[in-house]
């Protein structure tokens, strides 16, 4: 515009922060710029200051921790920790404000000495008694707390940078609500109505929020959520995944209760009820009552007559035999897309008990705009009016006029609509109740003290669709496919990766575990970056939880808990990292009742105690990762549990029997070669072997099977000629490191039926094939195997038992079992060499954490045998 920029570089005008911040006058001072030019630049400046301004929005992270950043969040964190300060210095004011100001007022004619002079003796007495009164208020209550809270007040004014990150880690919510409410739009979000109508967005305004009770902070965007349930009255919210829809139906019943109101309904799919229950009690006072099971009758007529909030399953609402007039305040109903099917018997239960419902709340994170009908399905539940009204124009679903028309009932929230200050982590616990089959298995598998197929509880039952934690995980695919979300999923067992890979089917790619190569991952991850919506990537936690950017991924699923909280976060940052442009919802998959219970209670507890003490040397070396005295406590106590509960008297492992008190042997690796030296010359020769030239010894010492495992294909019926359990001897499958599992049908079937042929067996005796399994636990896992865990222990573990029960004196009832372990009675000795060395085994792999000094000195009963125990443990 003609205007001479080399002037303003000459003069130190170097940006359009320099001239911004110049005044016209000092612009007008430089030689060649007249007072008209200047005007001209401050207006220009102004004007790309103002756009830069609308595109200018904050972002805070705790790892962009600059200058400008740090000063506002010090400002925030003394902003939130002065508002209870002042709230106590207003109450403490109210209260003595009047009788202060009176014995102030009265003090006034001793102010100076002309007023005091013309005061009379009355007034003069006044003012002195004021005085005294007011010197002795020092010595009161009054004064010590204010003069408390006013330091309080001084301290908070000077916290520290570092400090002040640490609140915001923990309470970022608490801050971008601080800056919403001072500077509505400065995260991104300039829309204060969310997308509603203006004549609606000014009703709701008006409407209020009674949170006592609540115990978490909302956001605006969830205040504004509320206000519209509250205000509407029947609505179905849409809010996209991650935004938070359960807390918001929390608030709205906490404030319904704070206006009189006594009963609530929650239905919601079988898979989250058990959280539905953890999230109303952790994120309010409202009373809780599940309403499922046997004892559901029951459990209704104590809600009827207590209140709270019932919680149920779409299943168990043909139960809700309610009195013609009852009525209850509100009805949540969580998924609703699940009654989308006007015939379905869910759908006719549902809104049959809508109608007891003053208010309806019908939740979905499914986006419904693109099925319209499902939609309008749902509308015609909650307002039959709106949905005829909309019906016509079901074509223009993506037009305002129809948006318009659905806003009184359908509001749903995107998050780069609400929460641009993002990509944030979500972390959500899913609790799953176990079916039947699921418990029977669970608790079998800790009763036989198998702990590791107790830690695959859920994923462990031979058909997946009885799985509950199987089935939440499908609800989650799908409604991340819905929002056009991939899916990492991980678990720590290879097993459970392959069955879940089974039950998605095509939405799979190729699992990443410790057998694929970096190059072959890298290419795995390079498909799923290409590949669409709905995609699953399954990755064993140890491998593709480390080294990977996974970013095209926005939901990660973790199918147990793990020892390590570090080996969650190593795989949560796969897709939580920086380029990951949506928000990361994390899901753990949790069975109530079991280990996974106490596992993230007590990793809770160590993290708790962590962090009260993080900032003594005595912490900062503990690990936050369950050792294994602590995994043994915890199994012990699920397995007391359980034998309670099946009210068996069992006998508890005890090795703190005053004749057993001593530590066990630890054994070094340099006296691995003197501990098989002490074994007799069969055994020695036999220890000296590896796991394959072992097999090809007892196939040349016993002579090979001669007829088939199974009669035929079908692995239904086992061969009885294939015994040989008269002469003492077991049947092993060559490939056992591959878990072969014949005894169970569900692993035979798994493989060709050549695995079942003679030529794939070997015969040992019982110590013998103990040293087969510590063989198979000893050598690097077979890139071969089935998806199996901690291939060779579990077998080793289960022959401990067993022989430990014959050097006990234990009768066998069974004939077969007698032969077998009456061939070994005088192998004492070398049975204590093998124990030691399959405890070296154990003590020496990492793979091996869970396995418990106790089980190598009991019996199937729980029993310590002394006998063995004393040549194990130093006395």
């Amino acid at each position: 515009r003609g205007i001479k920029v080399k002037l303003l570089r000459d003069n130190r005008y170097c940006s359009m922060a320099d001239l911004y911040i110049a005044t016209v006058y000092q612009i007008a001072t430089i030689k060649g710029i007249s007072e008209d030019s200047a005007y001209t630049i401050k207006g220009i400046v102004k004007s790309f200051a103002d756009q830069a301004r609308k595109g200018v929005k904050i972002r805070l992270s705790a790892d962009d921790r600059n200058q400008f950043a740090t000063e506002l969040v010090r400002s925030i964190s003394m902003y939130r920790g002065s508002l209870k300060i002042i709230e106590t210095c207003n109450d403490i004011l109210f209260y003595n404000k009047q009788n202060t100001d009176e014995l102030i007022d009265a003090l006034k004619s001793a102010t100076n000495d002309l007023k005091w002079f013309f005061s009379s003796k009355a007034t003069k007495n006044k003012a002195i008694d004021a005085y005294e009164k007011l010197k002795a208020k020092r010595a009161e209550a009054y004064y010590f707390q204010a003069e408390y809270e006013l330091q309080l007040l001084d301290k908070n004014e000077h916290i520290d940078n570092f400090a002040a990150w640490e609140d915001f880690q923990k309470n970022s919510v608490s801050f971008f609500t601080v800056l919403e409410q001072i500077n509505p739009g400065i995260l991104g979000n300039d829309d204060d109505v969310y997308g509603l109508p203006g004549y609606l967005a000014r009703e709701i305004q008006e409407e209020s929020i009674f949170t006592d009770g609540l115990k978490c902070s909302l956001r605006r965007y969830q205040k504004w959520g509320v206000k519209y349930i509250l205000h509407q009255k029947k609505v179905l919210l849409g809010d996209e995944m991650g935004l938070g829809k359960t807390i918001q139906a929390i608030a709205t019943m906490v404030s319904l209760k704070n206006t009189g109101q006594t009963h609530f309904v929650v239905v919601c799919p079988a898979s989250v009820l058990s959280n539905w229950c953890r999230e109303i009690e952790k994120h309010s006072t409202l009373r809780v009552t599940k309403i499922h099971g046997a004892d559901r009758s029951v459990k209704l007529k104590l809600w009827v007559k207590n209140g709270g909030v019932a919680v149920t399953t779409y299943e168990t609402t043909q139960y809700f035999s309610l009195e013609n007039d009852f009525k209850f305040s509100l009805l949540v109903v969580d998924e609703a897309h699940y009654i989308k099917n006007n015939y379905a018997k869910r759908t006719i239960n549902t809104v049959m008990l809508s109608k007891h419902a003053h208010r309806l709340l019908f939740m979905t994170g499914t986006a419904l705009e693109n099925k319209v009908d499902e939609m309008i399905a749902l509308i015609d539940i909650i307002q039959p009016k709106i949905a005829s009204q909309i019906r016509n124009i079901a074509f223009m679903s993506s037009a305002p006029q129809f948006r318009e028309k659905i806003a009184p009932v359908y509001y749903r929230r995107k998050r780069e609509d609400v929460l641009s200050e993002l990509p944030k982590l979500i972390e959500n616990r899913e609790w799953c109740s176990m079916l039947k089959e699921e418990e029977e298995l669970y608790e079998r598998a800790v009763l036989e003290k198998q702990y590791v197929e107790a830690r695959r509880v859920s994923w462990n039952v031979e058909n997946l669709k009885n799985s509950s934690k199987a089935k939440r995980l499908l609800e989650i695919v799908e409604q991340a496919q819905a929002e056009e979300r991939k899916i990492i999923v991980f678990s720590f067992f290879l097993e459970t990766i392959h069955k879940i890979g089974l039950l998605l089917g095509n939405r799979c790619l190729n699992s990443i575990n410790g057998s694929v190569s970096p190059q072959r991952r890298q290419e795995i991850i390079d498909e799923f970056d290409k590949s669409p919506a709905g995609s699953v990537l399954l990755a064993q936690i140890q491998s593709g939880g480390t080294g990977l950017n996974i970013q095209s991924a926005s939901v990660v699923v973790i199918c147990e808990p793990q020892f390590k909280p570090s080996i969650e976060n190593q795989a949560i940052a796969r897709a939580y990292r920086m380029g990951q442009a949506r928000n990361v919802l994390v899901y753990r998959l949790l069975c109530e009742n079991t280990v996974d219970e106490k596992i993230i209670a007590m990793l809770e507890d160590k993290q708790a105690i962590f962090d009260a003490f993080a900032d003594k040397s005595v912490a900062a070396g503990e690990t936050l990762e369950l050792d294994e005295k602590t995994l043994g406590n915890i199994f012990d106590e699920e397995l007391e549990r359980i034998k309670a509960k099946r009210n068996k008297v069992a006998a508890k492992i005890d090795i703190q029997n005053p004749d057993i008190v001593a530590p066990i042997v630890e054994i070094d690796s340099v006296e691995l070669d003197a501990i098989k030296e002490k074994a007799s010359e069969e055994y020695r020769k036999q220890m000296k072997l590896s796991y394959k030239d072992l097999v090809l010894y007892l196939l040349q010492k016993y002579g090979p099977a001669k007829v088939d495992y199974f009669v035929n294909s079908s692995c239904r019926s086992k061969n009885p000629k294939i015994s040989r359990t008269s002469e003492g001897l077991y049947c092993h499958h060559i490939d056992e490191d591959k878990a072969i599992q014949l005894a169970k049908t569900f692993y035979a079937l798994r493989n060709p039926f050549d695995y079942q042929k003679a030529d794939r067996l070997v015969y040992c005796n019982a110590l013998e094939h103990l040293l087969l399994h510590i063989k198979i636990s000893e050598e690097p896992r077979n890139p071969n195997a089935n998806k199996m865990d901690y291939i060779g222990v579990g077998g080793a573990n289960n022959i401990i038992c067993e022989i430990n029960d014959l050097y006990n004196s234990k009768v066998f009832s069974q004939k077969w079992r007698e032969n077998i372990f009456r061939a070994i009675e005088n192998s004492f000795d070398d049975y204590i060499v093998l124990l030691k060395y399959f405890w070296w085994v154990l003590q020496h792999d990492s793979r091996y954490l869970i396995a418990r000094k106790e089980e190598l000195v009991v019996g199937w009963d729980g029993n310590v045998v002394p006998r063995v125990y004393n040549e194990l443990f130093d006395k």
